[in-house]
């Protein structure tokens, strides 16, 4: 290490020019003299399309955003095919945010000679930046909405922290014939396991995604003490998280996949040639759900019919279901456990069911189970561009509160959000699903199709030794 004490009058002088030279070619060309630390250069190597980093606080995400996103703009990226004029856009949760985020980050990188106009939205944050070959950079907010992400010839998008989904899907709609567009997101799952987890952190078989993960430990230049001073007052379960950018708990909406446009039929004849089950899901003050399911020879669920009632007997439940079953053949019917006798009064009444068998799992918790098997069917297939899951238009009650009719399944599906569940001491537990008190009422047409989803066993699976299994029809067969 040099000593300053050292040297002459004339070194230190040399010494201070030269430095200040060096600064100066940095702030004139920044991308040339560009470090990186390993998790950096992995993700700027990375050929894929869509980039997606789930990195702790102060790791250096948002960093390598700006730097990313300034290699497009200055065309100087040294892994990428870059044929301006194209627009970049750089999308955050709010323009207040960006202000001292992205938009600080991109004008640390973007050499000042490419930039040739800079237009302000208001005070000093930026609308957009015009610069040399033809290329803009658009800032956007999450708070704009979805019409705000339509557009054409943009060859970057670049998300800091997790959008909206309808904005991430409506991003890539933005391809325009011979374009490619590379999306990169820079983030830390601090809102827990929201539908970022299920659609991209989960996807292994996308040949267009790169997941990076990274923590404290990957960022070289991050000081013991700054360590200590970061870790101090945080919980185990929020270190997990800023520390290693991990995801600890499932928040928002179960059912993030559901689309009516998607989801939603009505049917008109059913066809006798789909194999037709039942699934009961019991009740009293708080309903009986009954549904009719048909699984089609591409083993596709569709839920045709079914009723949502309280303080029905079971004979008034039985005589319900006849009506709908309109001569069906049904292969197989099954119903909640909670109730042991509910089983032996519905067979009394003539109506066999098999009780879904609720076995304990050592790594997830039942309601998990359930959502996990429910976004299987309700996810749009890459192949197909449709879901497996589809509902009828038809499935009305009238709402208690409002006494207006609407599609109580549907209802269910929208709502239908996570909650965290803690002990007394305060530490949390397995997640479940939203209780009655948010929504106005148990979940039991969704509980009622997962059940089916859980015990449904495709004729190939049928001898199959299934963690979560129903009881056996040959039971009631031979009472």
């Amino acid at each position: 290490m040099m000593n300053l004490k050292q040297l002459s009058r004339q070194e230190k002088i040399e010494l201070l020019e030269l430095m200040e030279e060096k600064a100066r070619r940095r702030r004139q060309d920044p991308l040339k003299y560009l470090e990186q630390h390993n998790k950096q250069k992995e993700a700027s190597a990375s050929e894929k399309a869509i980039r997606v980093l789930f990195w702790g606080n102060r790791v250096g995400k948002t960093e390598w955003g700006g730097q990313e996103a300034s290699m497009y703009a200055a065309v100087q990226h040294p892994f990428k095919a870059l044929k301006p004029p194209y627009e970049i856009w750089s999308a955050c949760p709010s323009y207040d945010v960006q202000e001292h985020t992205t938009q600080q980050k991109l004008l640390r990188y973007i050499p000042p000679k490419s930039i040739e106009k800079i237009v302000y939205l208001r005070d000093k944050i930026i609308k957009k930046i015009e610069l040399k070959h033809g290329i803009t950079i658009l800032f956007k907010s999450y708070e704009q909405g979805r019409e705000k992400f339509q557009g054409a010839g943009v060859r970057l998008i670049w998300f800091d922290e997790e959008p909206p989904k309808d904005i991430w899907d409506e991003s890539f709609v933005r391809i325009e014939a011979g374009q490619q567009l590379d999306v990169i997101m820079t983030m830390t799952p601090i809102k827990g396991m929201t539908w970022v987890y299920d659609r991209i952190y989960k996807d292994t078989s996308n040949p267009d995604l790169f997941v990076s993960t990274a923590g404290w430990k990957d960022n070289p230049w991050l000081l013991p003490e700054q360590l200590a001073q970061l870790s101090r007052g945080l919980s185990q379960e929020s270190l997990a998280v800023r520390r290693d950018g991990k995801f600890v708990k499932r928040v928002g909406l179960v059912c993030n996949w559901w689309d009516r446009s998607k989801h939603m039929r009505h049917y008109d004849n059913l066809p006798r040639s789909w194999t037709w089950f039942e699934v009961l899901d019991g009740g009293w003050s708080d309903p009986a759900c009954w549904l009719l399911v048909g699984i089609d020879h591409d083993d596709n669920i569709h839920v045709v019919d079914g009723y949502r009632r309280k303080y029905q007997s079971k004979a008034r439940l039985r005589e319900l279901r006849d009506t709908k079953v309109s001569g069906l053949t049904i292969t197989q019917g099954w119903v909640d456990n909670d109730d042991p006798r509910l089983k032996d009064e519905l067979y009394n009444e003539g109506w066999s069911l098999t009780a879904v068998s609720k076995k304990p799992n050592e790594t997830k918790s039942w309601d998990e189970t359930l959502a996990e098997k429910l976004s299987e069917y309700g996810m749009i297939q890459k192949g197909t561009g449709e879901p497996r899951l589809f509902i009828s238009d038809t499935l009305m009650e009238v709402n208690e509160e409002t006494g207006d009719e609407e599609n109580f399944l549907m209802q269910e599906i929208e709502n239908l959000v996570w909650q965290e569940s803690k002990t007394k001491d305060g530490e949390e537990i397995k997640p479940k699903w939203d209780d009655h008190r948010r929504f106005g009422h148990h979940f039991d047409g969704i509980r009622a199709l997962s059940y089916l989803m859980i015990s449904y066993k495709k004729p190939e699976e049928e001898d199959e030794d299934d963690h979560y299994t129903s009881g056996n029809v040959s039971d009631f067969i031979n009472q």
